[in-house]
């Protein structure tokens, strides 16, 4: 099984978790594929992805291709893949690579599809308050993570869980997953479930302005938004004109009028009640726990947050 030989297609963090699994299971990986190095930090160095960095201290080849043109296609057809995987590229495959693989091409999705097909299906169950997700793992098809199901495994969500611990369970489940999914298609043991797309749901990309919270909503929408960004890119509110964010917050029993500091806790009101900030970030400054912000921060009882 392991002569097979696997194209790898993905970009972030998450999906070189995916890509170490393969590796250290001695899978034949042929080439990767990752989203052409960009300039970040404060720096604006170029830097290449996580799945990038380490395909290159693997000895991996990495292809970082703007599109799918003539030339990129003859390239994975002379590579000859038996499978590709894809997890977290950020590019949809055209149909002339779909047919290459003598065993097709594959893509891992954290979510239990059909629900949350896109590209942020973690931040979505969160912010809807979903119990349960999990790894679904495809046959791509030209549609958006609507091929049939090879291979799924739910994960509970926890009140307390918030986007960066569920995609940690996530990832543990999924690898394992993956690595008994990749045997049986091997083997030719897999059987093919089609999703129902009148359960389909829609995970779209999110903005920053998506992250703003809205006081004026309940409570638990308020902290399942926060959640759902947490660590990073954080959930963020506006008052005496800075962007202020909330890592961690829960519900107060203090009661007030919406989107305004309630007392000198800095509890804030919602609509059907109020949080409590736990941890937050001013602008440009690390991430503190409410004591520590209140230490440097003046604020008058019932001033109106995002005005």
């Amino acid at each position: 099984m392991n002569d097979k030989k696997i194209i790898f297609m993905g970009s972030p963090k998450i999906a070189s978790d995916y890509l170490e699994v393969l590796i250290k299971n001695n899978f034949v990986i042929s080439a990767v594929f990752s989203q052409p190095p960009k300039k970040k930090s404060r720096g604006m160095k170029i830097i290449e992805s996580e799945v990038h960095q380490l395909a290159d201290k693997n000895n991996i080849e990495v292809f970082c291709p703007n599109t799918f043109d003539k030339n990129t296609i003859q390239i994975i057809k002379n590579l000859n893949p038996d499978l590709i995987i894809v997890m977290a590229y950020g590019k949809i495959l055209p149909k002339e690579i779909l047919d290459i693989p003598s065993f097709g091409c594959i893509n891992i999705h954290v979510s239990l599809l059909p629900r949350w097909r896109g590209a942020a299906p973690i931040e979505h169950s969160l912010m809807n308050g979903d119990k349960r997700t999990g790894i679904s793992i495809i046959k791509i098809i030209e549609k958006l993570d609507a091929g049939p199901i090879i291979n799924q495994k739910k994960v509970d969500i926890e009140h307390d869980d918030n986007k960066n611990s569920l995609s940690e369970k996530l990832t543990k489940v999924g690898i394992k997953l993956l690595v008994k999914t990749i045997s049986l298609i091997f083997d030719k043991n897999i059987s093919y479930s089609n999703q129902d797309d009148n359960y389909a749901t829609y995970a779209n990309k999110i903005s920053s302005e998506d992250r703003k919270i809205d006081f004026n909503k309940p409570v638990n929408e308020v902290l399942n938004l926060i959640r759902a960004h947490s660590p990073k890119p954080g959930a963020w509110f506006t008052i005496q004109n800075e962007r202020i964010k909330i890592i961690k917050a829960r519900k107060s029993n203090s009661n007030g009028n919406p989107s305004t500091i309630i007392n000198y806790s800095f509890d804030i009101g919602c609509n059907d009640g109020s949080i409590e900030p736990l941890i937050l970030q001013r602008e440009g400054k690390n991430i503190i726990t409410k004591d520590d912000f209140l230490r440097g921060y003046s604020f008058k009882i019932n001033e109106i947050i995002n005005a």
